[in-house]
């Protein structure tokens, strides 16, 4: 299940490196905003995952500027639990948050 959102960038200077901000908020009820530092233009994928590994969302997949990117998590439509966000800059960036889904 795709859930793509629109990134929203986040105003300010240029980032010194490469990072994913803790999803805020967390635990989270429906929705959740996840933000990707980015120090120049590059391919970002951030994909979402369940306990037993399989992909639920994909939350962000293209080319983005330099800048920060707020995207946005709808899990309206999942079950409560844990969950796995990825986000990726090949080459660059490679890390995964949990994340904890409340109803």
């Amino acid at each position: 299940m795709d859930q793509l959102s629109a990134p929203e960038p986040v105003t300010g200077e240029l980032p010194l490196r490469y990072t994913l901000a803790p999803p805020y908020p967390n635990p989270f009820n429906a929705a959740t905003t996840v933000t990707v530092s980015l120090p120049e233009a590059a391919e970002v994928s951030v994909v979402v995952y369940n306990v037993a590994g399989r992909v639920v969302a994909t939350v962000a997949d293209g080319s983005f500027s330099a800048g920060r990117h707020a995207f946005t998590f709808d899990a309206s439509s999942l079950a409560s639990g844990l969950y796995f966000l990825r986000a990726t800059v090949p080459g660059r960036l490679d890390e995964t948050r949990k994340l904890m889904l409340v109803r």
